[in-house]
């Protein structure tokens, strides 16, 4: 899609950009080239950040507003991470009990 832009704009490569329009060009192909977020790098990131708003939470010197805010986070966070990980949860327990009743390895 970058390159179909350059070939609009008659141009044959960034270098042929102002400093300015190379910057926002660095930036649409950074934002372009991201991969999508995955479940895995949600389960490696929740925890820390969970940790870190509880780290805030215990605060003495939060105001009420601060205090609400780093609760409802952290149950936002929660509740996140327990639909995230729930879906495999029940399956190894579902795989436990049925390996245990019938004996399988």
């Amino acid at each position: 899609m970058i390159d179909q832009i350059l070939q609009k704009l008659g141009l044959k490569s960034i270098d042929d950009l102002k400093p300015a329009e190379k910057a926002t060009w660095m930036q649409w192909a950074a934002i372009l080239g991201k991969a999508d977020v995955t479940l895995d790098d949600l389960k490696a990131i929740l925890p820390k950040e969970l940790e870190r708003a509880k780290a805030e939470l215990l605060k003495y010197e939060n105001s009420k507003e601060k205090d609400l805010f780093h609760k409802a986070y952290m149950t936002c966070l929660e509740t996140i991470t327990k639909i995230i990980v729930t879906p495999a949860k029940e399956r190894e327990q579902l795989r436990s009990m049925l390996k245990q009743k019938y004996g399988l390895e």
